[in-house]
């Protein structure tokens, strides 16, 4: 996921702007539109601005925040590392400063996806009043609100954990470990329920509401315009092809985000109804195996956007081409 901000007038000789000359813009241009007030009278113009770098950009940082995590994990479950003779238990280290921080990120990018995808929706349903809906200023609140809210939701967490020196008889040294309170069940399900659970499922399933009204309204949109091209003297060929590929494109990004947001949402609720399937229980095993196929599916969520619009959208994969390779796409 990249930041980026394209500014294109469109139309300027229209004496008489409104919504039918936006809905003859490209489906790609999913933007705010304002009026460029600095134009002359004669020449009146539309500017699409996709101008989405608050959300964007704490988008990119949640998600770097999520693979960060997932390598320094990767790292310290290394068999050379872990089984090493160190002064703490690298396995209770890891849950707490890995695999706790990643599953916060991944919250964090679920519910900024939502927002993203609601912010899309309401550009191409209210095109004239969406700039007056989401401002820059409620964007920030909104994104920071994210963040702030999250981290609160798992404050209970870590109030149910706690490292302490403990003698480890298998190693015959005293060692930094992960110990527990007594009211750490009730906690964790706090946590599990509210954010791992409602929170979660509220995120996507609010995503597949909004792609499905925008999925509808995109096509609808086509249509129109093709029947308009065909009552004129225009060659309707080409007309819609570029909502086509809009429309599979954000599909495709939400069914992965959906996909890729079920396992872990499972997770959370039978670790919310069943106390003994924990990190250090006798589940241990089948704990880590479900949990490591989760992050699986979490880091693929986290990474392989930016190869989706690399491959479907054209603004995207120039801006990308001209930034890192400094090449112009023919």
């Amino acid at each position: 996921m990249s930041m980026f901000v394209f500014e294109v007038p469109l139309y300027k000789h229209c004496r008489h702007p409104g919504p039918s000359i936006l809905n003859a813009m490209s489906a790609e241009m999913l933007a705010p539109y304002t009026w460029d007030s600095e134009a002359p009278p004669s020449s009146y113009c539309w500017t699409a601005v996709v101008a989405q770098r608050n959300e964007v950009l704490g988008l990119a940082v949640a998600d770097l925040c999520s693979l960060v995590t997932m390598l320094w994990i990767s790292i310290c479950m290394n068999p050379l590392l872990y089984f090493s003779e160190l002064p703490f238990h690298l396995g209770d280290i890891v849950h707490l400063t890995g695999s706790t921080p990643h599953v916060l990120s991944v919250k964090i990018s679920s519910f900024i996806t939502a927002f993203i995808t609601f912010e899309r929706c309401l550009c191409i349903t209210v095109p004239l009043k969406v700039k007056t809906i989401i401002t820059p200023g409620r964007t920030k609140i909104i994104i920071v609100s994210i963040y702030l809210i999250v981290f609160i939701l798992f404050i209970p967490f870590y109030f149910g954990h706690r490292f302490e020196w403990v003698f480890d008889f298998t190693r015959n040294a005293t060692i930094l470990r992960s110990t527990y309170t007594a009211d750490r069940e009730m906690l964790e399900a706090i946590t599990f329920l509210a954010l791992g659970v409602f929170a979660t499922t509220f995120s996507f399933v609010f995503v597949i509401c909004c792609t499905i009204v925008l999925v509808v309204k995109l096509n609808s949109k086509t249509k129109w315009r093709q029947a308009t091209v065909a009552k004129s003297d225009r060659a309707a060929d080409g007309v819609g092809v570029k909502d086509r590929k809009v429309v599979k494109m954000v599909t495709l990004i939400a069914v992965i985000f959906i996909v890729c947001a079920v396992p872990p949402t499972l997770l959370f609720f039978y670790m919310a109804i069943d106390p003994s399937f924990r990190f250090n229980s006798v589940y241990k095993n089948l704990y880590l195996i479900f949990w490591t196929s989760s992050f699986l599916t979490e880091t693929v969520n986290s990474s392989v956007n930016i190869f989706v619009y690399l491959k479907m959208s054209s603004k995207y994969r120039a801006v990308f081409m001209k930034t890192f390779w400094n090449k112009e796409e023919k």
